[in-house]
């Protein structure tokens, strides 16, 4: 299907205006083509505006269509939110139960419009990339428009700000309006003593949003630690409206007051033996279809420390989502060593220590004798492999997880993790080269009686959601970077072709296309160029993190910080230079009555000091002092917020320039001196 007819396709109707005109930027590139350039050129001389300039501002037209409508979308929303609110607080006022349905009802229009916004984000998104290629497609010149629009599109308003924010205040107002339903608080999750096994499925892109939608309705948000969040689990209804409205009054008018993070990075190390036929990877291909691991696994999510666990551990969504683990399943112990050890010798190191202290009962009041079995055979099992066969890791994969918990009398022994931006490395911080992106979002389901969910079904119908059955994302991730040396591939490994693959994935798997070609076109230039000077030099591929790392987005609020800065400069000294020029004008004037000018024979006129006593002199030296210092700090305050804004823009935030102290420390010492200055006037 073409692109304009997937727009008209997907966008309500009465909101089409404000969508990306493609159709019509198709046409107009054969209007600003450089065949029509040539023409121009011929009627006008060489002065003709070149193709790329006219056509962008075209697109530039058209972004800012789209930023305005985006931004009056995101006011509607946070106004909705802030009605839910509102309906809450009477609620536990003592409100009647048909505010509940109110709050429900206004709930239910949040969510359809937080789907409607994404949808309208991705699509617009989509159609500037797709028409600027388009554009490079029929130019010949060397320089292509994309090279310096796309930069510029990834710090678009509608772009950049990312939803967050209203997800989170969704599923806080969701969950107040069940603990005001039921009338208690939620009860914080229990360490079960060997939780499930999850099950894993693929979920498109496109439909992130509608299904963390749908599960808000029954799964709470579960925040990072790290964060700084307070943690809404285990809150009455009355506490969780109060939530609601700090948020709301943190997030502003328009969304933008400060940044909300609801989802943490998480890598997995998952190792085998190449040199032994990889042995642990084909005890899964041999075990029945949704039974079979990989073994065990290294994981960290977030920036604490590390666990080694059973792969697919129900705990890894559940009391051990966040490490550092907690022992209160048997299915994973932390892992420890120095930082300088390789891994491998961590894991053995980790392994024997939790097998001795297991042998020893040490765990016996958390795990009890079973679990001190369970984990005593575990830790055994990786000590053995460590020693038996000679590992090394074969697969690491890194995505953004965000974590839910069930918050219903159906769901409460239920855990999710959703894993998004899923990319496949055969080392820790790996080249980009080496990484390979997994184009589907995973759900990590830990629970039971999961074939009958009501939630699951729901999820089914309304999102792009795929199963495969004993799909395992680590042997997906070892079958894709060893596909040339395991002994077969899984009957799932073409999961992409075998689903309804949809046209498009995510906006951050476009960026990092856009991003790798990039990079091919920089370096084939390279080397053409130095074809002619001699072997081309060896340029260092930049890391998974480095990548992530030029991937920072530019947001409007950094550059609204800096000129706030300014402008209190600015207020600051100006304020300072009008109470200098009084002072100096009533040095040379003195008190002398109102509307009698000065005589010509006092000798002032076209003078800067009043001679005539000690004093107004010494206050006409005092106040130009002040005057010199009001100037040279509003040059100060205007330089400075160029060089931040010259930073900002190419993602250099360095101390010197962003926690300056000489120029506060000098300012502050002048006007101490400023101050004895007077006073010593004062008392002479």
């Amino acid at each position: 299907m073409k692109f304009g007819k997937q727009i008209k396709r997907l966008a309500d109707p009465a909101d089409l205006n404000h969508y990306l005109a493609y159709d019509v930027l198709k046409k107009a590139i054969n209007v600003v083509a450089p065949s029509a350039q040539q023409e121009n050129e011929d009627v006008l001389g060489k002065s003709a505006q070149p193709a790329e300039s006219r056509f962008y501002e075209l697109l530039q037209h058209e972004m800012s269509k789209v930023n305005r409508f985006f931004q009056l979308q995101l006011r509607t929303l946070l106004d909705k939110f802030r009605e839910v609110q509102r309906a809450l607080h009477s609620m536990a006022q003592g409100g009647g139960s048909e505010l509940l349905t109110h709050a429900n009802r206004l709930l239910e229009e949040a969510a359809d419009g937080l789907v409607e916004l994404d949808q309208f984000k991705y699509l617009n998104f989509t159609g500037f990339r797709k028409i600027a290629k388009k554009f490079d497609k029929s130019t010949k010149s060397g320089v292509t428009l994309s090279s310096w629009f796309m930069p510029q599109l990834k710090r678009a308003f509608f772009v950049a700000h990312p939803l967050d924010g209203l997800l989170l205040s969704l599923s806080l107002g969701y969950a107040a309006v069940r603990r005001f339903q039921s009338g208690r608080r939620s009860e914080l999750a229990t360490g079960m003593r060997r939780p499930p096994k999850t099950m894993t499925f693929c979920l498109a892109p496109l439909g992130r949003m509608r299904s963390l939608c749908t599960l808000v309705k029954s799964f709470q948000l579960v925040l990072p630690p790290h964060q700084g969040h307070v943690a809404s689990e285990g809150m009455s209804g009355e506490e969780l409206s109060s939530e609601l409205q700090k948020l709301l009054y943190a997030l502003g008018t328009e969304g933008l007051h400060v940044p909300c993070r609801i989802a943490t990075q998480m890598t997995a190390e998952y190792f085998d033996s190449p040199e032994d036929g990889f042995p642990f990877y084909q005890s899964h291909l041999q075990a029945s279809a949704g039974e079979g691991c990989l073994g065990f696994r290294c994981r960290q999510t977030g920036e604490r420390g590390e666990v080694v666990e059973v792969d697919g551990a129900g705990s890894s969504v559940g009391i051990n989502a966040f490490t550092a683990v907690q022992l209160g399943s048997p299915d994973a112990f932390p892992l420890q060593g120095e930082p300088e050890m390789s891994s491998l010798e961590r894991l053995r190191v980790s392994a024997e220590a939790t097998l001795k202290k297991s042998e020893a009962k040490e765990y016996v009041t958390t795990l009890g004798d079973g679990g001190c079995r369970e984990l005593a055979s575990f830790a055994s099992q990786v000590a053995g492999a460590c020693s038996s066969y000679r590992l090394e890791t074969v697969a690491t994969i890194g995505a953004s997880r965000l974590l839910l918990r069930g918050d219903t009398d159906a769901t409460s022994k239920v855990c999710i993790a959703m894993d998004e931006e899923v990319q496949f490395a055969r080392a820790p911080g790996g080249q980009v080269s080496d990484a390979m992106d997994f184009a589907y979002c995973m759900l990590e389901v830990s629970g039971e009686n999961l074939s009958d969910a009501k939630w699951l079904e729901e999820l089914r119908g309304d999102a792009a959601l795929r199963e495969a059955p004993g799909f395992n994302v680590g042997v997906q991730a070892i079958a894709a970077l060893h596909k040339d040396l395991v002994p077969s591939l899984p009957h799932w490994y073409d999961v992409e072709d075998s689903f309804a693959k949809p046209e498009e994935f995510g906006l951050a798997l476009q960026r990092r296309a856009d991003e790798w070609q990039a990079q091919e076109a920089r370096e084939e230039a390279r080397h053409l160029s130095s074809a002619h000077e001699g072997p081309p030099m060896v340029q260092p591929v930049p890391t998974m993190t480095e990548a992530k790392e030029a991937e920072a987005i530019l947001q409007p609020k950094d550059l609204l910080a800096s000129e706030r800065t300014m402008l209190e400069w600015m207020h600051t000294v100006f304020a300072l230079a009008v109470i200098a020029i009084g002072l100096w004008r009533y040095s040379l004037t003195g008190n002398l009555p109102k509307g009698k000018a000065l005589a010509e024979s006092d000798g002032i006129r076209k003078e800067f000091f009043n001679t005539s006593s000690p004093s107004r002199m010494l206050l006409g030296i005092y106040s130009l002092f002040l005057v010199f210092v009001a100037v040279c700090f509003g040059w100060y305050a205007v330089l400075s917020h160029l060089q931040r804004i010259k930073a900002l823009t190419k993602n250099d935030q360095k101390e010197r320039i962003f926690n300056r102290r000489t120029g506060p420390t000098l300012f502050a010492g002048c006007m101490a001196l400023a101050l004895v200055a007077h006073l010593a006037l004062q008392l002479a």
